[in-house]
């Protein structure tokens, strides 16, 4: 009896034995159907573009000539919605667009969109690694609103873990996070901010809205880009957010240039704040240690003699204050809704 090894036509995969002389084979790979003799007798299987759509009664919008499904809102800024989406193709990945409200602001996306292809083109000490904490550019151009306005928007590449801000960390735990776990929130944020200003640049607006957690990770991303800038340009910011006022220096809002020195305080600020204490003069409720409670209050006051203006010096004072409060650094658990 001669033996013959099949082989699909369709894909060149390989076929199990024919149960009978006169059978017919499903190749598992492409869905061609063959018959025992080699041939195909298929129907090929139905193309990519027959496939049905994913979550057809969803949203889809258009950037630089592709097309996102929109999957919900992210969050509100002050100038723009951002959304989660995912690039709507049988290949796809997820995305986040962020879509500017007023028209008056397209040029906060574009800037922001620009300075952020800067920096992962930069190669400042540390950028394979802390580039991966930026939001990092996939697309931008218009995108028409359900009235068919166009709007400036911009696609940056989904992070997953990286979806609860220090506002919704607040939200959850009201009265003020453990003062553990605000450590390595502040020493994470001190890391990218060090990258920042290494590079050349001030984010300008570190925020509670824009400071993203990984929960069981410990990671710490930050977003929001519309204001920063090259500090050596001595620019005032281009855009404040006028409802967070107490996280900014009080010189800013008088045209004062931002340099890294602000960015510090406002990091100092936002951590006083998610510990539930007061943003403006750093004051934290009495269960958070002494070493650290002072050394917020110090870095939240930009007038003080030992506020900081290089972020790794200040992450070692960081770490001082966390091992005199609590001991050797460990691991402390630390969770959000949605998380184990």
């Amino acid at each position: 009896m001669e033996l013959q090894l099949l082989k699909c036509p369709g894909c060149g995969a390989k076929l199990p034995p024919p149960s009978a002389p006169n059978g017919i084979l499903d190749c598992e790979y492409c869905g061609a159907m063959v018959s025992a003799s080699g041939s195909a007798v298929w129907p090929r299987p139905a193309r990519p573009a027959d496939d049905p759509p994913f979550a057809p009664d969803r949203p889809r919008v258009t950037v630089a000539g592709t097309r996102y499904v929109l999957l919900g809102r992210l969050g509100r800024g002050d100038s723009s919605d951002v959304f989660l989406a995912r690039r709507d193709a049988r290949i796809t990945e997820m995305v986040v667009l962020k879509v500017v409200r007023a028209l008056s602001d397209a040029d906060l996306v574009a800037r922001e969109y620009e300075l952020l292809e800067e920096l992962h083109r930069g190669d400042a000490q540390g950028a394979e690694h802390f580039t991966r904490l930026l939001p990092q550019p996939v697309a931008r151009g218009p995108v028409k609103d359900p009235e068919g306005t166009p709007r400036a928007a911009a696609v940056y590449r989904w992070s997953s873990g990286f979806q609860h801000s220090l506002t919704d960390v607040r939200d959850v735990y009201s009265s003020g996070v453990d003062p553990r776990a605000a450590v390595w929130m502040w020493k994470r944020l001190l890391e990218v901010l060090g990258f920042v200003h290494r590079s050349g640049y001030v984010h300008g607006a570190v925020l509670p809205p824009h400071l993203l957690v990984h929960p069981r990770d410990h990671g710490l991303m930050l977003v929001g880009w519309s204001s920063a800038m090259r500090f050596a340009s001595r620019q005032p910011l281009p855009c404040t957010s006028a409802r967070h006022r107490d996280f900014y220096p009080e010189a800013l809002w008088n045209g004062d240039a931002p340099n890294p020195t602000t960015d510090l305080v406002m990091a100092a600020r936002s951590i006083a704040w998610v510990l539930g204490g007061d943003p403006a003069s750093g004051a934290v409720p009495g269960g958070v240690p002494p070493a650290l409670a002072d050394l917020l209050r110090q870095q939240c006051d930009v007038d003080h003699r030992e506020v900081a203006y290089d972020a790794w010096q200040l992450k070692e004072r960081v770490s001082l204050a966390a091992r005199e409060s609590f001991g050797e650094p460990k691991f402390i658990h630390f969770t959000m809704p949605g998380w184990r």
